[in-house]
Order: C-alpha cells, then sequence, then structure tokens
C-alpha cells in the first residue's frame, strides 16, 4: 500500500538562532511542511485506530509547528542538542513521523502504528537505529533524565516538550528545582492547552498556573504570543496552540 500523502513535497529546513525572523521562502516552506507533517499523523493514527488500536492523534498534531522549527534550529546550529524529548510520551506520533522523513524508517512503516511486534509504541521506547533517542516513561516523568543529557553536554541547548499535564506531576517540580540549581541549560516547549485525560485543568483545579510554578521554582517563563490564550485545543490556530519556552538561562 503506498502512503497516501505527499511527503516527497516535505523539505527540511535550516535556522540560525542568530535570526530575527523568518524569510519569506522559510516561511512558505515551513506552512508547507506543517500542513503535510499534520496531515500525515492524522492519516496514520486515524489508520491504527480503525484497526482497534488507539491513535492519540491530538497532542502530536498540536505541537507539529513547534517540532519543526525546532528540527530546523536542530540542523541549522550546532548549539541544539539533537533530540526532540517529549515528556508527553502518547504523542509519539510526532515522534515516528520525524524519523520517517529525517530517513530513519519508511514512510510506509507508519501504517504499522500502535501494531505487535512492529516497534511502534504507544509511547517511545529507545531505538537508535529507528530515530527514536529516548524512553519516556508515562506522562511527566523525562524531565530528571533531561537534566542528565543537559549536564553531560554544557555546550548544548538541550530541549524538551512538555504539557500542562505533565507539569502537575510531583518529579517535574523536583526536575525544575534540579536544572535551576545546577544552572542546566535546557529549554522547555510546554503546550499550555488546559486539556488533560481528566478534563480542564482550569476547572478541576482551579488554583494551578504553569507559568506560576515554573517560575517559583527559578525558571525565566516566555510566554510569547498566545493567540488563542489558554482555550481548550485553540482550534484552527496555525502557530503556536498556546505553547510557550521556560528555561534556565545561563547568562541572564
Amino acid at each position: 500500500m503506498e502512503f497516501p500523502i505527499g511527503l516527497n513535497e516535505y523539505k527540511p529546513l535550516q535556522f540560525d538562532l542568530a535570526q530575527d525572523e523568518l524569510l519569506l521562502q522559510q516561511k512558505e516552506q515551513l506552512v508547507q511542511n506543517i500542513q503535510l507533517v499534520r496531515d500525515s499523523i492524522i492519516f496514520f493514527t486515524a489508520f491504527a485506530n480503525t484497526k482497534g488500536l488507539g491513535g492519540h492523534t491530538g497532542g502530536a498534531y498540536d505541537i507539529v509547528p513547534e517540532v519543526l522549527i525546532m528540527d530546523g534550529f536542530m540542523k541549522g546550529d550546532n548549539d541544539v542538542y539533537p533530540v526532540f524529548f517529549d515528556e508527553a510520551g502518547h504523542r509519539v506520533a510526532i515522534q515516528y513521523l520525524m524519523a520517517a522523513v529525517n530517513g530513519y524508517m519508511k514512510i510506509e512503516d507508519l501504517f504499522h502504528y500502535r501494531e505487535y511486534n512492529k516497534g511502534l509504541y504507544g509511547h517511545p521506547e529507545r531505538d537508535d537505529a529507528r530515530g527514536v533517542f529516548f524512553s519516556s516513561g508515562r506522562l511527566g516523568h523525562l524531565w530528571s533524565y533531561v537534566n542528565g543529557i543537559a549536564a553531560a553536554n554544557p555546550d548544548k541547548k538541550v530541549v524538551m516538550f512538555g504539557s500542562d499535564g505533565c507539569q502537575q506531576e510531583g518529579g517535574d517540580a523536583e526536575a525544575a528545582r534540579y536544572a535551576v540549581g545546577q544552572k542546566l541549560n535546557v529549554k522547555l516547549m510546554i503546550d499550555d492547552n488546559n486539556i488533560t485525560i481528566a478534563g480542564h485543568p482550569a476547572d478541576y483545579m482551579p488554583g494551578f498556573d504553569v507559568e506560576k510554578t515554573l517560575e517559583g521554582h527559578g525558571l525565566t517563563v516566555d510566554t510569547g504570543e498566545r493567540p488563542c490564550g489558554r482555550r481548550p485545543g485553540c482550534p484552527g490556530e496555525q502557530a503556536f496552540n498556546g505553547c510557550w519556552c521556560a528555561g534556565y538561562r545561563r547568562h541572564a
């Protein structure tokens, strides 16, 4: 069976950390890449769901813009550690898609997402040969590992994708304090979309605020432009879908 999305039109981009803005050609290709990746994720996760395997489409779909932008920085700047660490392991579909477009596995392998004994599990399990470079564990249990990567690579910026659900875990609170205390060069991209498996945190945990929590641990937080605020899911947004960045700055 031939993969129905034209991923041959996907063109990897390279960005420089010194760039203030994207060139027009870069922006146009990025927009096209985002659409191709999102269409592909919708297809192969839905295909898995028709086989009774579940899909977990939404989380992976949501962070596509951030992942593709970071892929550009990883390819264009040696200062960024080249792994898309994600503490929300259920978003693993984006890991497999990026492994495919980056040449670690065949596009057709995506037909076997979540199938038994095919290696495309529902959460990341490390398999360097196939382009999966970490095991996530369950929700919110990766930051301590990322701290170790940052400690071992002090010359690199280490990026981890997270979520408001992950940040409710106690392990993340400890990891945050450790990252600040050890002055580790970690950057977090947090999808603060007010959606968890238990419902909307604003409803069931009204005192919880990711931004204030991370600032309280000593991290520098930048919420950037959040065009849809904290609306659940931010439907229809092309850009950052409520994501923002937190990190410790070595040279504040």
